[in-house]
């Protein structure tokens, strides 16, 4: 019995993390609807969270190989400032996730068509890796 409710919690998972994977595909070129930003809200919601990893790496990245000889104060440079910067853009990221999923029904001011007031519009647009 408690098998049947574990495997109907891990499909009900499976099912919401493919609807996000689907629904934050980039679509930047084309014209947003409702559902785009709905899917956009949800996805920034959830891995808004991932920013401060991808903060902390980007600033690594930035601080190796110019004015940093010693990759020791590359580092500590990364975990300090990158860390900070991190949290800031997660708490954005998760804010204007928030309110996308919030208002997707509403195109937003001017008419802009469903268009993110963030950029870019997912955090999987800023790896590199």
């Amino acid at each position: 019995m408690q098998e049947v409710g574990k495997m109907n919690k891990l499909a009900v998972l499976g099912v919401f993390v493919a609807g996000m994977w689907f629904c934050s595909g980039d679509q930047s070129a084309q014209a947003q609807s409702a559902t785009d930003k709905l899917g956009r809200g949800l996805a920034n919601t959830f891995l808004g969270v991932f920013e401060v990893p991808n903060q902390v790496i980007n600033t690594y990245r930035e601080n190796t190989g110019k004015y940093t000889v010693n990759r020791d104060r590359a580092t500590v440079k990364a975990i300090s400032v990158g860390t900070v910067k991190g949290v800031r853009e997660g708490i954005r990221r998760t804010s204007h996730g928030i309110w996308d999923t919030i208002t997707f029904l509403s195109p937003g001011p001017g008419g802009n068509n469903f268009k993110s007031r963030i950029k870019p519009e997912y955090i999987t647009e800023t790896y590199d890796y």
